[in-house]
């Protein structure tokens, strides 16, 4: 799923046990680029975890994942998964669709 986003976002770690998606805004004129997480799946030899940026806060987790994400969450913005549903693999495509536009009114791609 995470693999939609790219691009306009960025592969940065892409192996058979992690794969991490960022969000790089390349500033004109700026040595430094801004990054942020858009979000990662972390294999494990019996779920998967998947996590999403931290440094959002409540209201915007709200407005972006639904309440079973919400509910499936811990407080660093990563959910444990065992057993894929069909509620909560439509649950994170929106989210992931949902960040995604965030990201760009945010100016953060």
């Amino acid at each position: 799923m995470l693999q939609s986003a790219v691009p306009p976002h960025v592969a940065t770690i892409n192996d058979d046990y992690h794969y991490e998606v960022w969000a790089v805004n390349k500033q004109d004129g700026d040595l430094q680029n801004s990054e942020e997480l858009l979000g990662y799946v972390a294999k494990h030899d019996d779920s998967v975890t998947i996590g999403f940026n931290n440094k959002l806060d409540e209201r915007t987790k709200r407005e972006l994942f639904s309440p079973l994400l919400m509910a499936l969450m811990n407080g660093h913005g990563r959910i444990r998964i065992q057993r894929m549903s069909r509620q909560l693999h439509d649950d994170l495509q929106c989210a992931i669709g949902n960040l995604m536009h965030y990201y760009t009114e945010m100016c953060w791609i």
